[in-house]
Order: C-alpha cells, then sequence, then structure tokens
C-alpha cells in the first residue's frame, strides 16, 4: 500500500507539472534503442550490464528498459543485464580480486553471517538489505557461496523492486495519467505477489 501511494504520488508529479515535457527527451532515447532492431536488446543488456558492476543503480535501468521495451520485454533484458553486472563482480572478487575485495570490505562485516550459511536464500535475504548491491556480490564472492545459488538468489532478490520499477517506466510514456495508474497498480499487486511467495519460501527453508 505505501509502494503504491509512493508511485502514485510520483506519477501525479510527473503529470501534473513541468517535468512532463522531459519525458520527450527519453522518448528519443527509446526510439534510438528501438531503431537498432534485434540489436536494442542487447545493447541495453551489455550496457546495464557494465554499468551495474560499476555501482551504477541498477533500478534506474529498469524504469529505462520500462520505456524502451514495455513492462515483460523490459523487465527480462534489464534483470538479464543486471544479473550479468552482479554476477562479473562476484567473479572479480573470487577469482582477480580477492585481496582487494577483502581490503574493502574490511570495515563491512554486517554481511558476512547472513551469507555464511550456503544456499540461495541468504542471497535473497541480503538484496532486501538496504545496502549497495556491489556490496552483496564482494562478500557473495569471498564467501563459500556457490555460482548457482548466487545466481538464483540475485535474481529472485531483486524481482520485487526491479517489477514496480519497470511498470513506471513502461506506464510513464502512456497518453493518460489513468492508463499510467492501472498499470502501475498492477505492477504493485504483482511486486507484492512476487514479495509474499519469497517471503513464504524463505520460512519454509528456516531450520525448525
Amino acid at each position: 500500500m505505501i509502494l503504491a501511494a509512493v508511485v502514485g504520488v510520483l506519477l501525479a508529479v510527473v503529470y501534473l507539472s513541468p517535468l512532463r515535457s522531459y519525458l520527450g527527451r527519453w522518448r528519443e532515447i527509446s526510439d534510438s534503442l528501438r531503431s537498432l532492431g534485434l540489436l536494442g536488446p542487447a545493447v541495453l543488456t551489455l550496457s546495464v550490464a557494465g554499468l551495474v558492476a560499476l555501482g551504477f543503480p541498477r533500478l534506474l535501468f529498469c524504469v529505462i528498459a520500462g520505456m524502451t521495451f514495455g513492462f515483460w520485454a523490459g523487465l527480462l533484458w534489464a534483470q538479464l543485464g543486471t544479473l550479468l553486472g552482479n554476477y562479473l563482480v562476484f567473479l572479480t572478487a573470487r577469482w582477480w580480486g580477492r585481496e582487494w575485495a577483502k581490503r574493502y570490505l574490511a570495515k563491512r562485516n554486517g554481511l558476512h553471517d547472513l551469507l555464511r550459511r550456503e544456499g540461495a536464500s541468504g542471497v535473497i535475504l541480503a538484496r532486501q538489505l538496504p545496502v549497495p548491491g556491489l556490496l552483496v556480490n564482494l562478500t557473495c564472492g569471498l564467501l563459500s557461496i556457490r555460482h548457482r545459488h548466487f545466481l538464483l538468489g540475485t535474481l529472485l532478490g531483486q524481482l520485487p523492486e526491479a517489477i514496480p520499477c519497470t511498470l513506471i517506466g513502461a506506464g510513464a510514456l502512456q497518453a493518460s495519467f489513468a492508463k499510467s495508474v492501472g498499470a502501475i497498480g498492477l505492477a504493485v499487486a504483482f511486486a507484492v505477489v512476487v514479495w509474499l511467495g519469497l517471503r513464504i519460501c524463505l520460512r519454509r527453508q528456516r531450520p525448525q
């Protein structure tokens, strides 16, 4: 409910203020990506992967992907790019940059206990914490987290935030405010269902 209210306020600000005119610039960027045809998704995915690996916020790219390809395709390509970027940092910390990662995490030990237990559940929980994704990636790379558990936990853990952000992008360029609100409402409902499903699965995995 809080998420729906926040999204509604943001959409109202965009549609009822001069910010609406700036959406035309995003439309030009979206049109440029779409004009690439089959290369458009690849360009977006690789760009997102590189920028996420450098520490840029992933949710911004969800909005851009939603504007460019719509909800479902935008969600697919944005999440694929984000997953690749996170995995690149994970591999770097595990294979090539262990000493650098240890120095970076020297005073950031709070995630160790959460992630030390091997499995995707710890990664999913870590993705819900208000900490930079780079920190989670480096910590997972240094610990004995299996590759498949990192990938699965990252993919599922980033969905609750990615779904509404992608819908914001897909709905922001709609012709009317009512259509945008309807699209965002569906996104928020879907995000809540995903979040509840993750919570049930994690609760079942906890030792009794």
